[in-house]
């Protein structure tokens, strides 16, 4: 799948309504900047390149608050690739070791989120080469044997 195709993907999976992220953890040394940076703003009016280098705070989100900034976070991936912080976290978080915090994760998003958080992680996957290409491809199968895809 072209790399539009899988943006125009995950634009249409993923509504821009504005983000309610009141009590959402996302890291004790920021003092709450990240949580302010995205309060009450649609993920198309974020400002990509501060979420990149925070990217680190998808460790400590909870699957719902993961979900409003995750189609941000999948657009990073499929268009910058390695050249930003974003795979580094974000296949590990997608790729979660345990059943309940995969599960949590896959449970709050819709169908049509999941197939694109798969067509995100194939063309990373097909686009990269080494280590995180493989974890994209791994992340990209357990997505897959849930029934991401239909």
């Amino acid at each position: 799948m072209s790399t539009n195709n899988v943006l125009f993907q995950i634009r249409a999976a993923f509504p821009a309504a504005p983000i309610r992220f009141e009590g959402a953890l996302s890291g004790g040394l920021d003092q709450a900047a990240f949580r302010t940076h995205v309060d009450n703003k649609t993920w198309r009016e974020l400002d990509r390149s501060y979420l990149a280098k925070r990217s680190d705070a998808l460790s400590f989100l909870r699957p719902n608050h993961l979900v409003e900034v995750l189609p941000v976070y999948l657009e990073s991936l499929v268009e910058d690739g390695t050249r930003t912080p974003v795979p580094d976290t974000l296949l590990l978080v997608l790729n979660r070791k345990g059943e309940q915090p995969f599960m949590e994760i896959f449970a709050a998003l819709t169908v049509a989120q999941r197939m694109a958080v798969v067509a995100a992680l194939d063309a990373f996957a097909s686009a990269e080469t080494g280590p995180s290409a493989d974890a994209a491809r791994e992340a990209s199968e357990r997505w897959k044997h849930a029934g991401a895809v239909q």
